[in-house]
């Protein structure tokens, strides 16, 4: 998942969790039930959860675009480190 896929995830998810609050408050008001509400709620946080859990194309959009490798050895020895085990010995 890109940066814009991330920031489109999050506020995909803060959209449909208000949404599904809003609508199971006035549900559970006008029906008088506290236990719809719950239910309405729950199943707007499942249906964010399979919109914006998973890594989905959509999220993938805008690809990252790294640095190419850069042709440096594995071994590189500062000023400091140039002695040896022998030349520390004779110290």
């Amino acid at each position: 998942m890109d940066f814009q896929g991330q920031k489109l995830a999050e506020q995909l998810c803060l959209y449909i969790i208000c949404i599904a609050g809003a609508v199971a408050f006035a549900l559970g008001w006008v029906q008088g039930s506290f236990a719809l509400m719950m239910k309405v709620y729950g199943s707007g946080v499942a249906v964010a959860m399979v919109a914006c859990v998973p890594d989905w194309p959509w999220f993938n959009r805008h690809p990252l675009k790294w640095l190419p490798k850069s042709p440096q050895p594995l071994e590189q020895k500062s000023a400091g480190q140039s002695t040896t085990s022998q030349q520390r010995k004779t110290r």
